[in-house]
């Protein structure tokens, strides 16, 4: 099942608990700022920052199920379907904070992975700030179970096929470190998390600037 598929018919009925570090922004970034966030979902986290006093917010994705969710969530919010992935529908140095949480997992292809962070890149201001959360490999064993299957199945540690048919990817913090090589990378944590489907998973989450 590819990715898009998945949303609209499974995956836009899912509850995320993605951390978020809402604390942090209350005092780097101005209220006024665009924050745009890549994969929005039903908007949960520009939920957030709009209870904290943000302003200026607007979030894609391209499940138009998880948009509508979102619309009956939180109608007050700017939340847009894109037809497909890869690209975000703004003009070039636009926003002062991107988010993309949840997002990279979902690209198991390099070329995909690349061509993102280019888009990343070319949206963001001088200065501005790219917030990222995902997910790195596990040595848990439930995770190295999954890793030695994916690695039959796709030819690649780290990449594999849920029980609901996804195709994900646990990443390197190399790997990571290597598609931030055009951003300055200001704050990097690394820590245990639960993935939507309850399942110990490790985690890291960054800002890096444009």
């Amino acid at each position: 099942m590819d990715g898009q598929t998945y949303w609209e018919t499974i995956g836009f009925q899912k509850e995320f608990e993605d951390p978020f570090p809402l604390e942090k922004l209350k005092v780097l970034l101005p209220k006024d700022a665009l924050v745009v966030e890549y994969g929005c979902g039903y908007g949960r986290i520009l939920k957030q920052m709009e209870d904290a006093g943000f302003t200026n917010l607007l979030g894609f994705d391209y499940s138009s199920k998880m948009i509508e969710r979102g619309k009956k969530f939180s109608p007050n919010l700017d939340l847009r379907h894109i037809p497909k992935s890869g690209h975000i529908p703004l003009p070039d140095q636009k926003a002062d904070f991107l988010i993309a949480s949840t997002i990279l997992c979902c690209l198991p292809g390099k070329d995909e992975l690349s061509s993102l962070f280019q888009e990343f890149h070319r949206v963001l201001k001088e200065g501005g700030t790219l917030y990222l959360f995902d997910f790195l490999l596990s040595n848990h064993s439930s995770s190295l179970k999954k890793y030695e299957q994916g690695l039959t199945d796709h030819g690649e540690w780290g990449v594999y096929t849920t029980t609901e048919g996804l195709t994900v990817r646990h990443f390197q913090t190399a790997t990571i470190l290597k598609l931030l090589e055009a951003f300055d990378v200001q704050w990097f944590e690394q820590l245990d998390f639960k993935t939507m489907n309850n399942n110990p998973a490790r985690v890291f989450q960054c800002f890096a600037n444009r």
